[in-house]
């Protein structure tokens, strides 16, 4: 639990960028009944999150790659990397981070560039990065479900690299599918998922 609180606090103003700092413990349009209300609560109380400046939380707005790569990034980058000191693939704010992933092997070299690091991450993007990283940067064990693959009704397009991912990050608890039977892999990624996942990120 102390670890857990430690990374926690280390996550501040991180995840300004994806909405403007207005700090608040709850937000009036994530109420109890909302899905994620736990965590976003939990990470909002640990100034891990911030709302936007009219004291809403915006949980169905999307989050950028940059913006998720960072996060992810930074709970797990050991503590001596200076970011700013690493070779860049080209001029933004989150090259540092897109260096930092290549370089593990969280993305493919040339995956993430200037012409879309800024557009909204997707739901199976989100599990490439999420799930390479426990298993490059954590060195988790890789996590499959009893069958072959998760069994979700929309997956046949997906390929094999893809299914094994996505496979880890639903059978270590860090994603779900949705109650229709869905994974929805082209599907943007929300605010309120993103809170979701590094929560269970950072917990696990």
């Amino acid at each position: 639990m102390k670890r857990f609180i430690a990374i926690l606090s280390s996550f501040i103003m991180i995840f300004t960028l994806i909405g403007s700092a207005c700090f608040a413990a709850s937000f009036p349009d994530v109420d109890e009944s909302h899905w994620a209300f736990q965590y976003i609560t939990k990470l909002s109380d640990d100034g891990v999150i911030n709302g936007y400046q009219d004291g809403t939380y915006k949980p169905e707005g999307t989050v950028k790659r940059s913006e998720f790569l960072k996060l992810v990034l930074a709970s797990v980058m050991p503590k001596d990397v200076d970011v700013d000191e690493i070779p860049t693939p080209f001029d933004h704010w989150a090259a540092g981070y897109v260096g930092i992933a290549q370089n593990y092997g969280v993305i493919n070299e040339g995956e993430y560039t200037l012409d879309n690091i800024e557009k909204p991450i997707t739901r199976i993007e989100m599990a490439r990065i999420i799930a390479n990283a426990d298993i490059i940067m954590k060195e988790s064990s890789i996590s499959k479900s009893s069958g072959d693959t998760v069994l979700f009704i929309d997956i046949g397009e997906l390929s094999p690299q893809d299914l094994l991912l996505m496979d880890h990050c639903v059978s270590s608890g860090l994603i779900k599918g949705y109650e229709d039977g869905t994974f929805r892999p082209e599907k943007t990624m929300t605010r309120a998922e993103a809170a979701t996942m590094i929560y269970r990120f950072i917990a696990k």
